[in-house]
């Protein structure tokens, strides 16, 4: 599975547009499990794999407009 399809995926299911903005994407070998009380939990712990897993993409959520980008550093 790819990282920006499953992405796209969660962001359809939670009521958000998403654009992915970057050329690389990445292929998901493993279960991630994301849970937090918010939204905004869930796409902090979301960043904090990105970082850890050195995939050069940040996250930004435009909560007036329901889109959820996703775009290279």
């Amino acid at each position: 599975m790819l990282l920006s399809q499953e992405l796209k995926k969660w962001a359809i299911s939670n009521g958000f547009k998403p654009l992915w903005n970057s050329t690389r994407d990445y292929m998901i070998y493993n279960t991630i499990n994301i849970t937090g009380k918010s939204t905004d939990d869930a796409l902090t712990q979301l960043g904090q794999i990105f970082i850890s897993e050195h995939y050069g993409l940040v996250i930004k959520l435009y909560e007036k407009n329901n889109v959820l980008v996703i775009d290279a550093q």
